[in-house]
C-alpha cells in the first residue's frame, strides 16, 4: 500500500530525486517512469494505467478500473523530466527545514504528492479523475501530454503540478504565456580569415540579426506580461581559427502574449522575422504553442482558490505565468488547465529546494479541494445515467 503519511511522503520523494531522469538519461526517465507506476500498482487501489510512449518518451494516465471515458473532469498532471545537474543535486539533503535536490521544487515532489491524492482519492470521487504522468515536459512535452491530446484523452478541468510559486507569494497561474522556439539560418560565404574581403561573414550576419532582434524585443528590467524574445545560443559552422564561416545558426525563446498579431500562426512569425531581417531563415520550429488561459470566474479554479486560502490561511490571486507547462497542450484544444504546484526557490539552480512545511501543506490543500468537488452536483453525463 502507498503510504501517505508525512515521513513516508517526504521518503518517497528522496527516492524519486535520487533518480537522473534528464533527457540526456534516457535510461533515468524509464526508471522514474516505473517508480510512480509501481507506487500505482501497490496502492491497492483497482484502477486502470493506461500507457503511451512516442519518441522513446513514456507517458501514462491512471483512472478508475475501466475504459477511458471520453471526458475526466479533473486531470492531475505531473512530470519527471528533470534539467541536467551535478552528481550532489541527486543526493537530496534536509538542512534547516527544507528539501534539497534536483527536482525538488520542479517538480517530483509534486508528482509524488499527486499520485498520493489520487490513489487516495479515484475510488472516492462521484466522477472521473485521472493522473497524468509525463517524462518529456522540460523538453516542450510533444511526446507526453500532447501526444495524450491526440489521442483524444480530454477533462473538464487539468491541474498541473508545476512550480510557479515561490515562498513568497499566494498564486495560481489561470494563464501562461504561450511558447515558440525556433532554429534561424544566417548564410553567407566561407574565406579564409586573412582575406575577409573574399567572404560573407555569417557570423557578422548573426550579429546584426541579434542586434535588430534587440532593438524590437528588448530585454525587459522586470517581469513583463508583454512578448519576449530571448537568444539562447549562437553557432557557427566555423571549426577553424583562420575561417570565415559561411553559417550561423541562432536559437531563439520566445514566449508571446495571447492577442500578440505576430504570434497567430508560424506564417505570421516567419513573417514577423523576415520583418526584421530578410536575411533570417528558419530551418526548424522545435515548439509553437498557444497560451494558456482558463477564466477566473471557473468554477473548479475557484475551489482550489477556496481550498489553498483555506489550507495556507492567506489570500490568493491569479496570475499570469511567463514560463509555461503542459497546461498549454491542453488550452490549445480547449480544455481549462490551471499551473499550482509546491511553492519552492532555486527552481533549474544548483540551490534548489521546498520548505518541508510547504510540501505538507500542498498535499492538504489538494486533498480539500478533491474533498470540495466531491460535493459537487454529480457531472451532467452520470446525471443522465443515473435517471435513464
Amino acid at each position: 500500500m502507498f503510504e501517505t503519511d508525512n515521513n513516508a511522503l517526504l521518503h518517497t520523494i528522496q527516492e524519486l530525486i535520487k533518480i537522473e531522469s534528464t533527457t540526456s538519461n534516457p535510461e533515468g526517465l524509464r526508471a522514474a517512469y516505473h517508480f510512480i507506476q509501481l507506487l500505482l500498482t501497490q496502492s491497492g487501489k483497482d484502477i486502470t494505467i493506461e500507457e503511451f510512449e512516442r519518441g522513446s518518451k513514456p507517458s501514462l494516465l491512471a483512472y478508475r478500473k475501466g475504459t477511458r471515458p471520453e471526458k475526466f473532469h479533473i486531470i492531475l498532471n505531473g512530470h519527471l523530466d528533470v534539467v541536467e545537474g551535478m552528481p550532489e543535486q541527486f543526493e537530496p539533503r534536509l538542512q534547516n527545514g527544507k528539501l534539497y535536490g534536483r527536482g525538488a521544487c520542479d517538480m517530483k515532489a509534486a508528482a509524488v504528492v499527486l499520485t498520493s491524492v489520487f490513489c487516495e482519492y479515484v475510488d472516492q470521487l462521484p466522477y472521473d479523475l485521472a493522473l497524468q504522468i509525463v517524462t518529456d515536459e522540460e523538453s516542450a512535452g510533444h511526446d507526453g501530454a500532447m501526444y495524450q491530446v491526440e489521442q483524444g484523452v480530454r477533462a473538464d478541468f487539468v491541474l498541473c503540478g508545476d512550480c510557479g510559486r515561490t515562498t513568497a507569494n499566494y498564486v495560481i497561474a489561470n494563464e501562461a504565456k504561450g511558447m515558440v522556439g525556433v532554429r534561424v539560418a544566417l548564410r553567407g560565404q566561407a574565406a579564409h580569415g586573412a582575406y575577409p574581403w573574399r567572404g560573407d561573414n555569417a557570423a557578422l550576419k548573426a550579429a546584426d540579426f541579434v542586434r535588430k532582434l534587440h532593438d524590437h524585443y528588448p530585454t525587459p528590467a522586470e517581469a513583463t506580461g508583454e512578448t519576449t524574445v530571448a537568444v539562447t545560443s549562437i553557432v557557427t559552422t566555423g571549426t577553424s581559427l583562420s575561417r570565415i564561416p559561411d553559417e550561423a545558426i541562432v536559437t531563439l525563446n520566445a514566449r508571446y502574449a495571447t492577442g500578440d498579431p505576430h504570434f497567430v500562426s508560424k506564417a505570421a512569425f516567419t513573417a514577423r522575422l523576415a520583418e526584421i531581417d530578410p536575411n533570417a531563415e528558419i530551418i526548424e520550429f522545435a515548439d509553437f504553442s498557444a497560451p494558456m488561459y482558463t477564466q477566473p470566474d471557473s468554477p473548479l479554479l475557484q475551489q482550489l482558490k477556496a481550498a489553498a486560502e483555506a489550507t495556507e490561511n492567506h489570500a490568493f490571486t491569479f496570475v499570469k505565468n511567463n514560463g509555461t507547462s503542459d497546461g498549454r497542450h491542453f488550452g490549445a484544444v480547449g480544455v481549462p488547465a490551471c499551473e499550482f504546484g509546491i511553492p519552492g526557490e532555486g527552481q533549474h539552480s544548483e540551490q534548489e529546494y521546498i520548505p518541508l512545511q510547504a510540501l505538507y501543506t500542498y498535499h492538504d490543500t489538494l486533498r480539500d479541494f478533491l474533498d470540495r468537488t466531491a460535493t459537487d452536483a454529480i457531472p451532467k453525463q452520470q446525471s443522465e445515467a443515473v435517471s435513464a
